[in-house]
Order: structure tokens, then C-alpha cells, then sequence
């Protein structure tokens, strides 16, 4: 789809999305109209008016996620007049519920993980002073610190289990088996750790790296390596942040998220008919969580860019709660 055309099919959204939200909130406008457009990193807000008892007032709609029709849940009015200021005025929404999502940036239970950490099997050891050679950074108690990463060489790993959960890599199982070392690698910090995670791991991956294994998955080198490449810089690497699972239970077909948990949030449990669909919603909600940082709470229907709805419910508690939906 034409980023054009993504746009009339986000504005015409915009529009019901504002009524939609003033109905619940127990108004009837007369008229709802996009005076412009607002575009985040990775997100594009709708500046909308309204007519309530004659008068014009300020709204904002979305954001709407990529070319989606997946919102943020930014949605909002104060029931302000319309003003010649309407682009700061739009901002100011924006920005407090911005504020209003992220004071609940934690899932009720979760805590957000102190490091970020993928393990290279290589087939070669690599020694710390060679690490140092290529990175610099400081050897202290045989690992290479490195601003707020350290990495420190292992022995193999067991990765058997997750290679063969692996299915969008036939050959996880076989290419894991011919590593005979490892470099662990844990990244600390905030809101750039996993630009800084991942951008470290793919930098590493040559020749003498198996696999790369994380979010409880084995990553094949070379798509690691080409989804940090073509990610833009201001946007998570979705696809090696959180491992998009697929599973049979009970006859019945299940998709999952792994590696959520490690920023805080809910992970994602939903059943389909088919493994394109589900690893097709699962990035879209997934990148949706990562890009905006807010906590999808019980019993949320969403609309996806299929414009479809999924409706998603915790189910457990705490560390073990998930949001699980059906397709």
C-alpha cells in the first residue's frame, strides 16, 4: 500500500475513532473532521475537530502505528475550543497522554529485566583480548566491558530445545550443533539499550558465528543481521527483541511472544488458523508495545491494519499473566 493512500485510509480511521471515543465518553457530535496531521517516529497522530452544541473543539486521534490502523491509544480531547495555535494545542494532548500511558509502563506484577542478553555460538573460541582488538573498551575479570554491554567468552551451549522451536529456520538444529564456544553478551542501561544490544550483536556476526540465541529462540546470523540493518535508527528491531513463536496444543494452532517480559510488559498468546496470520498479528502487537512503551490492559479490543478487531484478556497473574486473544 502506497504511503498515500495508507494516509486516507489512517484520516478516514481518525474520524470514527474520535466519534467512537466521544460517544463512550457521553457526547453526540454533530460533526468530526481531520484539520491535519501530526508524524511521531514511527507513529502518525490526526489533529480533529468536533462540533458539539455549535461550537468547534480540539481532538486528537490515534496515533496510528507504521501504515496501520493500529492506535496507541492516544486518542484524546480536553473540550477546547479550536484556537490558532492548533498545532502546539494538539501537541499538548499528545504529550500528557503520553505521560498518562507511560506511568503505567509496567505490567501489574512485571518488573522491567536489568540487562538485555544474547549468547553468539561460534564455532571457534573467541579470546577476551581479541573481543578487546575489535571493540576496545576495559578487560576486567575476564569479560571486555564495553560502555553498558559486557561480554565475556563460554563454553558451548544445550540450545536444542530452542532451535527446534526455530521453524522459520529449517537448519537451527544442525547449525547449532557445529558451535563449540560462545560470547555472552548483556546489555544494561534505558530507553537505548536494545538500539545498543542489537547493533553491538550484529556487528559480531561473521563467519565464525553458528547462530545468534535469544528470547528463547536461535536467530540465524544473517537475518539477526539484516533486520538490525534495515531497522531505522529511531525504532526497536522488533523481529530480534521479541521471538514470535509457534506452537500446536491440544490439536489447536498457537502463536507467542518471547522477550516482551524483559521491558516490562505482558507477553502475547493467541490462536489462529494458520502461522502467517499469527506471526503477522503477533509483529504488529509487538511493535506496537515496543514502539510505544504503553501496557495493553485487560479486556482491550484493538483494531489491526487488516481492520479487523482482536479483543485480548490477561489471563494469570503477575510474571505469568499474558494477553491472549483469538484470530
Amino acid at each position: 500500500m502506497s504511503q498515500l493512500k495508507a494516509l486516507k485510509r489512517q484520516a478516514a480511521d481518525a474520524v470514527r475513532e474520535m466519534r467512537d471515543w466521544l460517544v463512550r465518553d457521553g457526547h453526540a457530535p454533530s460533526e468530526v473532521e481531520v484539520l491535519g496531521r501530526i508524524d511521531g517516529p514511527g507513529v502518525t497522530f490526526f489533529v480533529m475537530r468536533f462540533r458539539l452544541d455549535g461550537d468547534w473543539l480540539l481532538g486528537v486521534a490515534g496515533g496510528y502505528v507504521a501504515d496501520t490502523l493500529t492506535v496507541t491509544g492516544h486518542t484524546l480531547t480536553a473540550y477546547e475550543p479550536v484556537t490558532d495555535n492548533v498545532g502546539e494545542d494538539a501537541t499538548a494532548l499528545i504529550t500528557a497522554m503520553d505521560r498518562a500511558l507511560t506511568a503505567g509502563s509496567v505490567a501489574d506484577g512485571r518488573t522491567v529485566s536489568e540487562r538485555l542478553t544474547a549468547t553468539l555460538l561460534v564455532h571457534e573460541r573467541v579470546d577476551v583480548s581479541r573481543l578487546q582488538g575489535m571493540l576496545g573498551g576495559d578487560i576486567i575479570d575476564g569479560a571486555l566491558v564495553l560502555g553498558t554491554s559486557t561480554l565475556r567468552p563460554g563454553p558451548a551451549q544445550d540450545v536444542t530445545d530452542a532451535a527446534e522451536r526455530a521453524y522459520l529456520w529449517p537448519q537451527a538444529v544442525s547449525q547449532t550443533k557445529t558451535h563449540t564456544a560462545s560470547i555472552i553478551i548483556d546489555t544494561a542501561g534505558g530507553e537505548e539499550r536494545a538500539r545498543i544490544h542489537t547493533r553491538l550483536v550484529a556487528s559480531l556476526l561473521d563467519e565464525n558465528v553458528a547462530a545468534v540465541a535469544a528470547n528463547g529462540t536461535v536467530y540465524e546470523p544473517a537475518f539477526y543481521r539484516q533486520v538490525v540493518d534495515t531497522t531505522p535508527e529511531d525504532s526497536p528491531a522488533v523481529l530480534v527483541l521479541v521471538h514470535l513463536g509457534i506452537a500446536t496444543r491440544r490439536g489447536r494452532l498457537y502463536g507467542f511472544t518471547e522477550g516482551l517480559a524483559d521491558v516490562g510488559k505482558d507477553e502475547f498468546l493467541l490462536s489462529g488458523s494458520s502461522p502467517e496470520e499469527l506471526q503477522g498479528v503477533l509483529l504488529e502487537l509487538a511493535s506496537h508495545v515496543l514502539l510505544t512503551g504503553a501496557v495493553i490492559p485487560d479486556d482491550t479490543e484493538l483494531t489491526l491494519s487488516t481492520g479487523a478487531k482482536i479483543h485480548l484478556s490477561r489471563q494469570g497473574e503477575g510474571a505469568e499473566a499474558v494477553l491472549a486473544g483469538r484470530l
